[in-house]
């Protein structure tokens, strides 16, 4: 394989970043943590595409890749957790939050899943109620959905302290909106029949997951609970991203139950890719093994 200058310089940057993110004692959100990850974010996000495609076939950068994705993970769920707290701690809780420094991503990310679902055929106003599975401490997404679609949200995380983080939040932020949060395993069919039941959009977050398999659980999981017709709206990485976030394997999606109808991968400053599915009439079967968290 012939290494070209370009692809070389950002495989060299990008590792760099890794070892600097491994060797942190912890990835709480810090002047030096914040910078690396920003630094990283900005390395996936604004590469070419053929360097991209350059740098992920590179071994180096294989080698360091799920454990890449899982310091992001780690690094995400810790940051998400802190600002929950202020926000909780927060005079002004709205502001607080408004002030999140990823905020804006989250408003466009939002309106872009509305998007490539009105381009699936679903209709916004005929929405009821939404499931977004995945919703940690900070559950932004829910809000704006709540905000946007004037519909009922029901917020699933697996973890009982993100749980009660977003509750309390969620009071504190919202307290007319019907905006409720349960704790449930996305990998559990029982546990998925129960929290998605009646919705009529269920949304599974990119770090609901982070390898193929718990990938592929979560998926015939949430496919062997939707009602027939349903959307889900399943978010995944393309290219350097996926350095940030899991990928989502379509013929996982197919695997599922589920039909895909569109798939996102957007430019700019929105990292996450959106792929629209629906459930097939026939449920897929759904076999026993080990649960796993989400992850």
């Amino acid at each position: 394989m012939t290494v070209t200058p370009d692809r070389d310089s950002l495989c060299h940057h990008i590792l760099g970043l890794y070892e600097r993110l491994r060797a942190q004692v912890d990835l709480a959100p810090s002047p030096v943590v914040d910078a690396l990850f920003g630094d990283l974010v900005s390395a996936c996000a604004h590469a070419e595409s053929m360097e991209a495609a350059a740098v992920l076939a590179d071994p180096r950068i294989h080698r360091v890749r799920a454990e890449l994705v899982r310091l992001c993970a780690e690094g995400e769920s810790l940051l998400e957790n802190v600002w929950a707290r202020k926000a909780l701690a927060a005079a002004d809780p709205g502001a607080e939050t408004a002030a999140f420094p990823y905020f804006g991503n989250y408003e466009q990310l939002a309106r872009l899943e509305l998007h490539a679902l009105a381009a699936a055929g679903h209709r916004p106003e005929t929405t009821r109620r939404v499931c977004f599975i995945g919703g940690g401490p900070l559950p932004l997404t829910a809000l704006l959905l709540s905000r946007i679609l004037a519909a009922e949200v029901t917020v699933v995380d697996r973890d009982a302290d993100a749980v009660d983080l977003s509750r309390r939040l969620l009071d504190r932020l919202a307290p007319a909106r019907r905006i409720s949060v349960i704790t449930a395993d996305a990998e559990s069919a029982a546990d998925m029949a129960r929290a998605v039941a009646g919705h009529d959009v269920v949304v599974v977050a990119a770090l609901v997951g982070s390898t193929r398999m718990q990938k592929r659980a979560v998926l015939r999981a949430v496919g062997a609970a939707v009602e027939p017709g349903a959307y889900v709206v399943i978010r995944t990485a393309d290219g350097l991203r996926s350095l940030l976030y899991p990928v989502v394997d379509v013929r996982d999606v197919y695997d599922a139950g589920l039909a895909p109808e569109v798939v996102v991968h957007p430019f700019g400053e929105v990292i996450n890719s959106v792929l629209v599915a629906r459930r097939r009439c026939r449920r897929p079967t759904v076999r026993a093994g080990r649960r796993r968290g989400p992850g």
